[in-house]
């Protein structure tokens, strides 16, 4: 049974060509994506972090020990030799924890990050920042490998056009994230910081030059707005190179991400604990059975995962795997 489980999961994840993945020198970590949650703070309208048929009781944090159920069947897998490893020969695993705002969760998501990393994960975050004081950066940054902050504009009339801001339209400033971003860095030397901005029919002739010139992060994600629910704010694809054109002074640190790019490329579980991926059409998702009925490998190969495109994305700046 396990070797016939074995052959599914290697149909479904595309490899362009044996040949193709020996031209690829760079070292793989494979990075896992948890959105630990749907619920946010934000209402952006672009937001992706959606399942319609997901009702919020269903969500693994509600349920005693379900997490660290999920984490440790993850981790039995993923750290152990596997098929997928064979394949992509990745030496490393990174949890990322997304949402929805996974921040949202309070204590129960910075338990999950402790014992993500008592089981030998490398961790990360991605967060709009609104819930990352002080107290908890100082708590949370040196056990954490990457921290992400979703940032699309410096201006507030923006971010009110895309929902980047809460019910009563507060959100974090240019200054406050220069000011979190320091700190971070100061806390956890070796740490990566990475920005994400997702380019969209709002801010498309925005320009955040000055702000990145300034943060200097490691990494800054040019992601174009992705049509999986709401095609409102979709771009074409002179407007997105615009954008990046605009900021092309800060090369060395953009990493542009179209829709194709964004396709099948990232190994993602939803709240539930199943993992899932966009459709082609951009309309919806594929979801697999759950992980801790199914087990990692079953629910693995019910979806489709390209191992070419997730390497090419995460070999753009192979000495920061982010």
């Amino acid at each position: 049974m396990k070797t016939s489980i074995s052959k599914t999961l290697h149909s479904n994840l595309r490899v362009s060509s044996a040949q193709d993945l020996n031209t690829q020198t760079a070292k793989t970590e494979l990075v896992i994506n948890f959105h630990m949650t749907e619920s946010c703070n934000y209402q952006c309208s672009y937001c992706y972090a959606t399942w319609d048929d997901l009702e919020a009781k269903n969500e693994l944090h509600r349920l005693s020990g379900q997490v660290e159920s999920l984490l440790q069947n993850l981790a039995d897998y993923f750290l152990r030799p596997n098929p997928l490893q064979s394949e992509m020969g990745y030496q490393n695993v990174r949890l990322n924890f997304a949402g929805g705002e996974p921040m949202l969760l309070g204590q129960r998501f910075l338990d999950a990050v402790k014992f993500a990393n008592q089981l030998g994960f490398r961790t990360s975050l991605i967060t709009n920042g609104h819930y990352l004081t002080e107290d908890i950066l100082d708590e949370l940054a040196p056990s954490l490998d990457v921290l992400g902050m979703s940032y699309d504009t410096a201006d507030h009339a923006l971010a009110q056009g895309i929902g980047r801001v809460d019910r009563k339209k507060r959100w974090i400033d240019a200054e406050q994230l220069v000011q979190m971003c320091a700190r971070y860095r100061s806390l956890n030397p070796t740490g990566v910081l990475k920005l994400n901005t997702v380019v969209n029919a709002v801010n498309c002739n925005d320009s955040l030059f000055g702000l990145m010139s300034e943060i200097k992060p490691n990494k800054w994600k040019l992601l174009r707005v992705l049509p999986v629910h709401d095609h409102q704010l979709t771009i074409t694809q002179a407007e997105y190179q615009a954008y990046v054109q605009r900021h092309s002074a800060l090369s060395s640190i953009i990493v542009e991400e179209d829709n194709d790019a964004m396709t099948h490329t990232y190994l993602m579980i939803n709240p539930e604990g199943r993992f899932y991926q966009n459709s082609d059409a951009g309309c919806g998702y594929i979801v697999s059975n759950s992980i801790l009925t199914a087990g990692v490998e079953k629910a693995l190969s019910q979806v489709p995962f390209n191992i070419s495109g997730f390497k090419q994305r995460y070999q753009l700046i192979p000495s920061v795997m982010v």
